[in-house]
């Protein structure tokens, strides 16, 4: 058996195993009905795009290649998992406080109203001493 045949018997081995891991983190988010992460969801997209890249260069026997992708792919499906131990592990403490590196609509536009209002009261404040001031230079023009 050439080298090249056993890496390739060992990447297809890697592969299932891979793919095994993927479903099963896919299988427990679909399965944590307290929370859907979209952090966890494209994760496990990422992980299984890497996957179906690599077994493509696999066909071709670019080793080298296919191996690097299914790096690629195990990196997605831990990190994945990761956040779904986290989360699951926020909601057994009962914070419910969910990590999420992309931020819903909703939220962007709670956030930004937030900011906008407390540039307006700044605004206000400014506009109020500004016209303090300017009744004190008359006052003092005046007399």
């Amino acid at each position: 058996m050439s080298k090249q045949s056993k890496e390739i018997k060992q990447l297809i081995q890697k592969t299932a195993v891979l793919e095994q891991f993927v479903f099963l983190v896919q299988t427990a988010h679909k399965q944590a009905d307290y929370h859907a992460s979209e952090v966890v969801e494209r994760s496990v997209t990422n992980a299984n795009s890497a996957l179906s890249q690599s077994v493509k260069e696999l066909a071709k026997e670019e080793v080298w290649q296919a191996e690097r992708l299914l790096n690629v792919a195990w990196f997605y499906a831990k990190f994945a998992q990761d956040i779904l131990v986290a989360e699951a592990t926020e909601h057994l403490l009962g914070q419910d406080q969910f990590l999420e590196l992309i931020q819903s609509p909703e939220q962007t536009k709670k956030r930004l109203n937030e900011i906008l209002n407390r540039l307006h009261k700044r605004l206000d404040s400014y506009q109020a001493l500004a016209e303090a001031q300017g009744n004190a230079s008359e006052a003092a023009e005046e007399s």
